[in-house]
């Protein structure tokens, strides 16, 4: 029996509704090159509005990578999803990542792993340490494959709040910001799903890893609460 709704997962498609105020203006600022913070609760559909816009992106010399880091667990973790999120968003293929990893990446071993299903994605790693982490390195690996490639990169980051979990998250941050801030063909969309660390880490730490003005507050849209008041029996609770 087919769901009247899709809710809890990111959606896509027709099953995609509503939300046409924020889409508009998020697309406006990866087209612009303009950063972004997001804030919801959890299921409000931020994953969703991000790939919506990502998948209607049509202007070739605009690539946009998402990755998700809630389950880094320390500043290697994240340059490890970092490297490995970027290369694949912007490759695509995988000879053409194996190529850019030689050229951007020379001195890290990466490791591919492909299913024998063509259909399926490829998984990538660098088994990148504390011991061999060339932070600079690895945060300038967009701005030097837009540089590069003319072309403008915009980084989509879920659940960035989990930056504040790292050890030594302050010195991290700094880090973050001293390299991001000076990226001229390089924007970032970060989104987090617990407002109060995200608001405590936009003023005092986190989101000013980014010069950002434009904040979207997500909330429940007024077309699911009419679903949810309409279908009572769908299982969803608000």
């Amino acid at each position: 029996m087919d769901k009247p709704f899709v809710y809890g997962v990111a959606v896509s498609g027709d099953n995609f509704t509503d939300r046409k105020k924020e889409t508009k203006r998020l697309k406006m600022n990866f087209e612009s090159g303009v950063n972004s913070i997001l804030i919801s609760p959890r299921r409000m559909g931020k994953t969703s509005i991000v790939g919506k816009v990502m998948s209607s992106m049509t202007d070739p010399k605009i690539k946009v990578v998402m990755m998700d880091i809630y389950d880094c667990r320390s500043e290697s973790d994240f340059y490890e999803r970092f490297a490995a999120s970027i290369i694949k968003g912007v490759a695509g293929k995988v000879e053409n990542m194996i190529a850019y990893v030689r050229e951007f990446l020379g001195r890290f071993s990466a490791k591919v792993s492909v299913s024998p299903d063509p259909s399926l994605d490829y998984s990538l790693s660098f088994g990148i340490s504390p011991k061999d982490t060339d932070a600079d390195e690895i945060l300038n690996l967009p701005q030097r494959i837009a540089s590069k490639r003319g072309v403008h990169i915009v980084v989509c980051i879920d659940e960035f709040q989990q930056i504040g979990e790292f050890p030594d998250s302050l010195t991290v941050q700094k880090r973050l910001r001293g390299v991001w801030q000076h990226q001229e063909n390089v924007s970032y969309c970060l989104f987090g799903s617990k407002r109060h660390l995200m608001e405590k880490s936009s003023r005092e730490r986190v989101c000013r890893c980014i010069n950002s003005e434009i904040w979207f507050f997500l909330t429940r849209s007024p077309l699911a609460t009419g679903l949810i008041t309409y279908a009572p029996d769908s299982g969803v609770v608000q």
